[in-house]
């Protein structure tokens, strides 16, 4: 190892790369700061000319009993808006389709020193001639009603929100130090939901938490059902360092939480599958993120929802296609392009 540098000293890797080749000696910036960093990529060296990813919030104040991200990426601290919206109004300019807002609790960004809060600060962003704009991840404790009527107001706010639920169990979710219980978790989808039908959501969930029942576990299962998410993200629990439920017997066997996790990933798929049928002789607008690295003349895009379409198109990466849905599996679909019509040329 040349250099260890920590999470909060990327804005100085110019200056770390100069010392290296100055001193060629080993060294480390690990340090930690309460104040906002400025460290804009250049156009050229973002990894998409489609998505452009804007940092928005880092940290957390959370500290949930089983997570480490307080311990590795520090206190909450917030950027700016004039840095965001100078930052996003660059990528509109450039062609960029798609914006997405980063942070580890993006809905709890607001103005340094206070005055505009996350909503507000969408409402400034939807001016842009950004065709979806979106935001990472989100946690539901801190959740303003404001934001559903902001997203209703603003049809460039995509309708789909990354919400990790983590377990569908008051009971565990206590236990997690979550700020929220399974009822005002569905108190917020519903919201969403009367506001914007179309509304789509997406989730992470933690099975076999130290002290999770077989109750617990069929209340987790329940919740999949009842939201129907777009897709989930799911692992076994395994204890981090400096975190409370690290110091918890873990109580649950391996195998049994083998066995959830196995349970819930099924039970996920047979509804994503269920859903994505249901598209079948629909017709969907899709961004096209990329060629297919397999068959020829085919692309892959993203609805509005985040799923996953391959379709033959010569529509060129980054462009909109309409795309009749031909064919459906639990993680992607199949479609036909509509070729536009002399208007829309």
């Amino acid at each position: 190892m040349d250099y260890l540098v920590g999470t909060h000293q990327f804005y100085r890797i110019g200056e770390i790369v100069d010392e290296m080749r100055s001193s060629r000696r080993p060294g480390m910036a690990v340090g930690f700061s309460r104040r906002w960093q400025e460290l804009v990529p250049d156009p050229r060296a973002r990894a998409s000319a489609v998505t452009g990813y804007v940092s928005i919030m880092e940290g957390c104040d959370n500290f949930c009993s089983y997570c480490i991200v307080p311990f590795t990426r520090g206190r909450e601290k917030h950027r700016p808006m004039a840095a965001i919206l100078r930052e996003a109004e660059q990528l509109a300019a450039g062609g960029f389709q798609e914006i997405v807002l980063l942070g580890q609790n993006v809905n709890h960004w607001q103005e340094p020193g206070g005055g505009e809060r996350f909503p507000g600060l969408l409402r400034r962003l939807a001016r842009l001639p950004v065709p979806w704009i979106r935001f990472i991840t989100s946690y539901p404790g801190y959740h303003e009603p404001e934001l559903v009527e902001v997203m209703a107001d603003h049809r460039n706010l995509a309708r789909h929100i990354h919400f990790p639920a983590q377990s569908g169990s008051t009971r565990i979710l206590r236990k997690m130090d979550r700020d929220y219980s399974r009822a005002g978790y569905l108190k917020i989808i519903r919201a969403f939901r009367r506001a914007m039908p179309e509304m789509k959501f997406s989730s992470d969930f933690i099975v076999g938490f130290p002290g999770e029942s077989e109750r617990d576990f069929q209340l987790t299962l329940s919740l999949l059902d009842e939201v129907e998410y777009e897709s989930v993200f799911s692992f076994i629990y395994s204890p981090r360092p400096h975190t409370r439920a690290s110091a918890w017997n873990p109580e649950l066997p391996s195998a049994l939480a083998r066995e959830r996790l196995i349970a819930l990933q099924e039970k996920q798929a047979r509804i994503q599958l269920k859903n994505n049928r249901r598209l079948l002789g629909e017709t969907l607008t899709i961004l096209v993120s990329g060629k297919h690295p397999k068959k020829a003349g085919e692309m892959i895009g993203r609805s509005e929802s985040q799923r996953v379409v391959n379709f033959a198109s010569r529509t060129p990466v980054g462009g909109f296609a309409r795309v009749r849905i031909t064919g459906a599996g639990p993680h992607s679909l199949r479609g036909e392009e509509i070729p536009p019509t002399a208007h829309e040329r």
